[in-house]
């Protein structure tokens, strides 16, 4: 590997254009693939959204699908809070 006091002026100024030249290739590259995943993202998005005013407040006005509960979503419900109740009893007495 040559040292930069065996190089010229003009050999070390080439090195830094090139240098500067490949970044900004790079840096074109990264910006390309950028624009490129979000037009991708907003053409995804875009079917998703309601197209006129009235889609929307119909939209906003119907209750969500996670809202309904399943028989099972109850039982895991009741489940979960069964097992903190205990889990709180458990500590409250330790702690007394």
């Amino acid at each position: 590997m040559l040292r930069t006091s065996q190089l010229s002026a003009d050999e070390v100024r080439q090195r830094q254009e090139f240098l500067r030249r490949q970044r900004d290739k790079l840096l074109a590259m990264k910006k390309d693939a950028r624009e490129k995943q979000l037009r991708s993202a907003e053409r995804e998005h875009a079917s998703q959204r309601p197209v006129s005013a009235r889609a929307a407040r119909s939209a906003l006005q119907a209750p969500p699908a996670a809202a309904a509960h399943t028989p099972d979503d109850c039982k895991k419900m009741a489940m979960r809070k069964a097992i903190a109740e205990k889990l709180r009893q458990e500590v409250i007495d330790k702690q007394k």
